[in-house]
C-alpha cells in the first residue's frame, strides 16, 4: 500500500475519501457516505460515484508509474446500476492496458453489503513530469 493521497489531495479530504489500495495495477479507493454527498432525493450524487471510478483507475495507474511520469485522466465514462444511500462506497480498479502516453482501467464501485453501485471505464494520459 502506499501513502494515501488523502494526505495531499484537498479534494480528497473534503469527501473523506481515502486511498485502501495501490499496487500492482489495482487501485482500491473508499468513501463514508455523509448527508453532503447526497443529492435533493437522498442518494448519493453520480459526481460522487464518478469521482470514486476516477480516483480508484488513478490509484491503479499511479501503482505503475515510474518516478519520473505523471497522469491524468482524459476521458472517463460512468454506468449507474443502482443508488446508494447510506454506509460506504468502495470503488474497485484495474488496468486494462498500459502504453508509453496512455492507459485505460476499469472500475467497479460496490456499496459496504457487496452490490454493485456502478462501473466504469478510464482512459489516462501518461507523460514526465516537468
Amino acid at each position: 500500500m502506499t501513502k494515501s493521497l488523502k494526505q495531499q489531495s484537498p479534494f480528497w479530504d473534503y469527501i473523506n475519501m481515502e486511498e485502501v489500495v495501490s499496487k500492482n495495477g489495482y487501485g482500491e479507493v473508499e468513501i463514508n457516505i455523509f448527508p453532503q454527498l447526497l443529492q435533493r432525493r437522498g442518494h448519493v450524487h453520480g459526481g460522487v460515484i464518478a469521482t470514486l471510478i476516477d480516483a480508484s483507475i488513478g490509484c491503479a495507474i499511479r501503482s505503475l508509474l515510474k518516478d519520473e511520469e505523471i497522469s491524468a485522466t482524459i476521458e472517463l465514462k460512468t454506468n449507474y446500476i443502482r443508488p446508494a444511500i447510506s454506509g460506504k462506497l468502495i470503488g474497485k480498479a484495474e488496468i486494462v492496458q498500459r502504453g508509453k502516453t496512455i492507459a485505460v482501467g476499469e472500475s467497479k464501485v460496490f456499496n459496504d453489503e457487496g452490490k454493485l453501485i456502478a462501473m466504469g471505464v478510464a482512459t489516462f494520459m501518461i507523460k514526465e513530469k516537468g
